[in-house]
């Protein structure tokens, strides 16, 4: 079989708006780049982006989606969120149904593949809660869902968004979705496709190393949860989106070789999924970093 290429997109809220950028510096390098593209995969913000561009959408309407004053809008008004979600995902949702004009299920997406994970609370299939992973392939079960729930579900970041339909955030397991979006292409395309067949291109939403000074012996459940005057002031949760990250990109890189690729600048500062106002930043640091060696990737690999 032919090269099968895959584009994955990592969660972490208002940091889509640097893969955008860099989504649409690509093609202005390389104007087919997208359309060559099998299966497009993302977590959470990168379902949003995932689903953008497996719609058939230009790279130009996923860098008008993901505007500061779209962003803003997304994450407001807020609440102080000990006892419920910090915001409402009702923008979030009004944003979506504009975005996917027509209120689009997977099964209408038919130029691409596309794949975006969650987690479901109560699968009564499992009688356990378990990751679920939407996609279009043919026979799938999800094909009647619609785009704006699957990116809903898969955007339900705990504290900061509600649960939606009885799913929470695909980043509790897959905030980089390279290693799933690998299995899953091999398990449902048609004709079957063996491992050294797949290519894969995965965007980050930029690179903040972190690390916990402080003696943590004595933490119980308070400090893992919530640490105001330590940083990451939420360590948990950073660990899951941001710290598993890197173990998807190390189990990806193992799996393909050379045929694997991480596009993922580092970042001045980190940056919460929320903080709209770092979005020109952010755009700044995905519009002056150096693409030279993706480029030269893409040039050797995906062609």
């Amino acid at each position: 079989m032919s090269q099968y290429r895959i584009m994955t997109f990592d969660g972490g809220g208002v940091r889509g708006s640097l893969m955008a950028t860099l989504v649409k510096r690509l093609v202005d390098h390389f104007p087919t780049l997208l359309e060559q593209v099998d299966l497009f995969a993302g977590t959470s913000t990168g379902s949003v982006v995932a689903s953008t561009l497996a719609s058939g959408l230009s790279a130009d309407t996923l860098v008008s989606f993901y505007s500061q004053e779209n962003l803003k809008s997304a994450f407001s008004p807020s609440h102080f969120n000990w006892f419920r979600p910090k915001y409402s995902n009702a923008n979030f949702q009004a944003l979506l149904e504009t975005h996917f004009p027509g209120n689009p299920r997977l099964g209408d997406l038919t130029k691409h593949k596309m794949m975006a994970p969650s987690f479901e609370l109560d699968d009564r299939k499992e009688n356990d809660w378990y990751p679920i992973f939407f996609h279009n392939f043919p026979g799938s079960p999800f094909l009647d869902e619609f785009v704006v729930d699957v990116a809903l579900r898969s955007a339900a970041a705990p504290t900061f968004f509600p649960s939606h339909q009885g799913y929470i955030d695909g980043g509790m397991m897959a905030n980089n979705p390279s290693t799933a979006a690998i299995a899953i292409a091999l398990g449902h395309q048609e004709p079957k496709l063996e491992l050294e067949d797949v290519c894969l291109l995965s965007i980050g939403t930029g690179l903040t190393p972190s690390i916990i000074k402080i003696n943590t012996t004595g933490w119980g459940a308070v400090q893992w949860m919530l640490n105001p005057f330590h940083s990451p002031s939420e360590p948990i949760l950073n660990i899951l989106f941001d710290g598993v990250v890197e173990a998807d990109h190390t189990l990806s890189k193992h799996l393909l070789g050379p045929r694997y690729w991480r596009l993922n600048p580092p970042l001045v500062r980190q940056t919460m999924l929320d903080d709209w106002k770092a979005v020109p930043e952010l755009v700044k640091t995905a519009s002056d970093y150096d693409l030279a060696p993706t480029l030269d990737w893409i040039t050797a690999n995906w062609n």
